[in-house]
């Protein structure tokens, strides 16, 4: 990293008053358009007055006129832009994380601290990241030229985003598979068959079926507090508790009841699907099928990406809006099925008691990040290939309220089946919802394939969570190559060989978790690589615009570029309320951290622990280490790390001109 801070003496000395960090910046509120430069005289007039000087912190990366040097991608249309966003923020945690999670943490209770934060942090930020990206037409490296210190966010977020793309894509090639198995004369899930592996603890559950496990702990529910029966004997249930019950009622209830243990979907879940292992310390064999599908996946994102912005802003006209049309037909018909209503009920009944759970703000707080894509990097660059002069406030606001609502409406897809599936068999909802994985690839293929045409519903279902899950991840891998090319511009001659190369090293890094411990592997990244250090990132991310660089600066930045005062509810956002609200949480959820445990039962060994902190510090350190580093080498002048580089601003010469003239003029 010692080139990005040699200083190039031949330039003339910089104007210290177009590189302030100073906030106070009187007269920002007036009207920048006077300040618009569209002749060359004008524009020489004010090369005259400022005198700009090689950034010290980044490479330039402006002069991108050379022949030989292809210019920096754009969006053919605004519309491009919109659906890329959607496409990222609505993604496979939409339909498995956010219903679920509703679900167990006060159904519609769980709402109100959700939309609390999506007001006061989610919306804010997802603004300032997509606006500030269009402002710099920069991706994450190189937006931190107005806060030099911070650049380690930048890095950080890149290293997020390949940790995530490598795992994320994992699960894409399960609905890869699901999807081939849909196209079997029988599904296969749908019956306990010897071929695949289904042993003497399967069953399929129909109606009157019921697990003696299952059974026995009703009835010790059932006689506790009660003064025991004459004829009576006692019952020890599976979660510990005794109960001495009548014993006719014992062998009514044990006559009706099945020993086996796990429904047929469960076990071609773990047995056919993942073959998976006792724990992560027997990682076992590849699934050569999961890595065949996975191989798949990959040669789909580097075709997605094969031309950069240009291809994926083409694709994502597909992606972006299929998934909506699969999603509206599998609500309509869930909820035209019995037993429906008391699914959606079960999904969005409030328990107000759990609002004052911190733990319940926390997990709001981990789901709106994940959901939207904040602090990972993807709006930045996104954002970053935007007209200067586009609505992106407008846009911001539609496409945050798209992610809730799609979640929110997703929840009503899944649980009004489930609905049904539980008013069909008998038994309560909370025996048949799971979350998660268990949510998309057991739970919910159990419930289709009960339905009329169960082969398309199941097709359709896997091939929309396959839509969803691809947006985001070409998203993950193009905020990787854009950085890349946008801090050494010549790279994007070879941009095609870099996504390739990209895509090929993540395939490979991505094998462990298709092998028969795999679910440990990813479950293990899920959790450290790409879930702890969100709230670190974006309370940082936070800390250097909002705090070093400054709101009215920001405010002034933008101003300039929309031709819009800033509202104070966007002011007042990123300057306490954020930074404030995302530290706490982060700090809180490292003070009530708990042991890591696969499937709530089984837990990690040690060792396992600290290689998922380790994962979570390559990461997280980037930040402390790259702010040492500019402090060691700015040592005789530590307060220009704290201040814009001469030539942050816009990237087109002119728009960046104007913006000069328009400091000079405030100050």
């Amino acid at each position: 990293m010692g080139h990005l801070l040699q200083e190039d003496h031949g330039d003339p000395p910089v104007d210290d008053s177009f590189v302030s960090g100073d906030d106070s910046t009187p007269g920002a509120e007036e009207d920048f358009d006077s300040a618009q430069i569209t002749t060359t005289d004008n524009i020489n007039a004010v090369k005259e007055q400022v005198p700009v000087k090689r950034a010290s912190f980044v490479h330039e990366s402006n002069h991108d006129s050379g022949n030989d040097i292809p210019p920096r991608g754009k969006w053919a249309q605004k519309t491009e832009f919109i659906l890329s966003c959607i496409g990222l923020s609505v993604g496979l945690g939409n339909i498995w994380r956010f219903p679920f999670l509703a679900y167990q943490n006060g159904g519609g209770a769980f709402l109100l601290p959700y939309i609390i934060l999506m007001l006061l942090v989610g919306k804010p930020l997802y603004y300032l990241e997509v606006a500030i990206g269009q402002f710099t037409s920069s991706s994450v490296l190189k937006l931190w030229r107005c806060a030099p210190a911070f650049k380690g966010v930048g890095i950080a977020q890149l290293v997020i985003a390949s940790i995530i793309s490598i795992y994320y894509n994992v699960i894409l090639c399960y609905t890869v598979f699901y999807m081939v198995q849909s196209f079997r004369s029988q599904l296969p899930w749908s019956s306990c068959a010897e071929w695949w592996g289904a042993d003497e603890y399967c069953y399929v559950r129909n109606s009157g079926l019921v697990r003696c496990d299952v059974q026995r702990n009703r009835l010790v529910d059932s006689y506790i507090g009660k003064p025991p029966p004459e004829n009576g004997i006692k019952i020890i249930s599976s979660t510990n508790r005794t109960a001495i019950v009548d014993i006719k009622s014992y062998i009514e209830a044990m006559n009706n009841c099945t020993n086996a243990t796990e429904t047929a979907s469960h076990q071609f879940w773990n047995k056919r699907v993942l073959g998976i292992t006792e724990g992560i310390e027997h990682m076992g064999s590849l699934r050569w099928e999961l890595a065949l599908c996975l191989a798949l996946c990959w040669a789909v994102v580097y075709l997605c990406l094969l031309k950069g912005v240009k291809s994926a802003g083409k694709v994502v006209y597909f992606t972006a809006t299929f998934p909506y049309v699969i999603l509206a037909m599998l609500l309509i018909k869930g909820l035209t099925l019995p037993g429906a209503t008391t699914g959606i009920l079960y999904y969005i009944w409030p328990d107000w008691s759990k609002v004052m759970n911190l733990q319940i703000w926390r997990k709001a707080a981990e789901q709106l990040f994940y959901s939207l894509g904040v602090a990972h990097g993807p709006i930045i660059v996104f954002g970053s290939y935007n007209d200067f002069r586009n609505t992106v406030q407008r846009d911001a606001v539609f496409i945050s309220m798209m992610d809730f609502l799609t979640s929110l409406i997703g929840g009503f897809v899944i649980f009004s089946v489930l609905g049904n599936m539980s008013y069909e068999l008998g038994i309560p909802i909370s025996e048949v919802a799971m979350q998660g994985q268990g949510l998309a690839f057991v739970a919910y293929p159990e419930a289709l394939s009960r339905l009329v045409w169960p082969h398309l519903w199941s097709f359709l279902f896997f091939f929309m969570l396959f839509l969803l899950g691809l947006d985001s991840e070409f998203a993950f891998i193009e905020t990787v190559v854009t950085s890349a090319c946008d801090e050494r511009p010549s790279l994007r001659r070879h941009q095609k060989k870099i996504a390739l190369a990209m895509c090929v090293i993540c395939f490979f890094l991505g094998l462990p978790c298709v092998m028969q411990g795999g679910q440990y592997v990813l479950n293990l990244m899920d959790t450290y690589g790409g879930g702890i250090s969100l709230l670190y990132l974006a309370s940082f991310e936070m800390i250097g615009l909002a705090w070093v660089y400054g709101v009215k600066r920001i405010s002034v930045d933008f101003e300039f570029m929309l031709a819009q005062k800033q509202s104070m509810y966007w002011k007042l956002s990123w300057s306490i309320f954020s930074p404030l609200i995302l530290s706490f949480l982060f700090i809180y959820g490292l003070a009530t951290n708990e042991k890591l445990l696969y499937g709530d039962k089984i837990p990690y060994p040690d060792w396992a622990t600290g290689v998922g902190w380790g994962l979570a510090l390559l990461s997280m350190l980037q930040v402390p280490i790259y702010f040492s580093y500019a402090l060691y080498t700015n040592r005789q002048n530590m307060a220009r790390i704290f201040q814009p580089t001469a030539d942050w601003g816009p990237a087109e010469p002119s728009n960046q001109m104007s913006y000069k003239l328009m400091l000079q003029k405030q100050q």
